[in-house]
């Protein structure tokens, strides 16, 4: 059902020679996700052995993986810096989004798949049905959890890997626009999305995967409208009122709706 040799799985068997540059791998990840190293840090590899109890040898094989990913640079002597958030990015974040996300429709999952798809969205739904917004790190975790489970029902791996890389960083985002703006947001509908792709329900996947993608891109263009780098010609998209806010209803988008590339950091 998984995908073992995918490079966005993480093992829990600590045998092979590479088991501690993994783990420090997942762990720096998850923490660039989290935002507990925040978009523009630059840290060093001492600064991270310490901070997260891995080795020298391991972290810097953890920061050369992701030096390949596009989630951190090379800052000179003093270390890496993480993927800054810029208007550019999330516009080609929001543009990744639309490429690979029809790549869940081309086939139904196996039927193992399907099951667990099913369990984990009742299990998902349940967990967040009374609180909506106020455990955000354990919502990360439920939604990162989730959303590699529905990356698995795309057959190609290379597509698979590009998707969850994207919709990490779309949970990096969301995180740093609660912070940075106060635009936060309830669960994710993965619930639907996933049973919808257990019933090899394409259709409802599809209006889904649009509405979470427009609401994503509605989010970055509230919070754009706040600081000094406009997003909204980014995205091809007006700039909403001020007065709105998260829990406002968000209008469904147009058939013919499509965000405009543009030129930025890589997903």
């Amino acid at each position: 059902m998984y995908d073992k040799q995918s490079p966005f799985a993480v093992t829990s068997k600590l045998g092979r020679r590479d088991s501690l540059s993994d783990s420090a791998h997942a762990r720096l990840r998850a923490a660039i996700i989290d935002c507990e190293l925040p978009p523009g840090a630059v840290v060093s590899e001492a600064e991270l052995s310490t901070r997260f109890a891995f080795g020298l040898a391991a972290v810097r094989a953890a920061l050369s993986k992701l030096t390949e990913a596009g989630w951190i640079a090379p800052d000179g002597r003093r270390g890496s810096k993480v993927l800054a958030m810029s208007a550019a990015h999330l516009a080609d974040l929001a543009t990744s989004r639309h490429l690979l996300e029809p790549a869940l429709l081309h086939h139904a999952p196996p039927t193992s798949l399907g099951e667990e798809l099913r369990l984990r969205a009742a299990v998902y739904q349940s967990e967040n049905l009374h609180s909506p917004a106020q455990a955000r790190p354990g919502l990360l975790h439920q939604e990162r959890t989730l959303l590699m489970l529905v990356a698995q029902s795309v057959a190609a791996p290379r597509l698979r890997g590009w998707l969850i890389d994207t919709w990490d960083l779309c949970l990096r985002a969301d995180r740093n626009l609660d912070r940075e703006f106060g635009i936060g947001r309830g669960p994710l509908p993965l619930a639907d999305l996933a049973c919808a792709l257990a019933d090899a329900d394409a259709p409802g996947a599809a209006v889904v995967l649009t509405q979470m993608r427009h609401e994503f891109e509605l989010r970055t263009v509230r919070a754009l409208s706040r600081s000094a780098a406009p997003l909204s010609h980014a995205l091809g998209m007006q700039k909403p009122s001020r007065r709105e806010n998260a829990s406002s209803p968000t209008p469904r988008p147009s058939p013919s709706y499509r965000p405009r590339s543009a030129k930025g950091d890589p997903a």
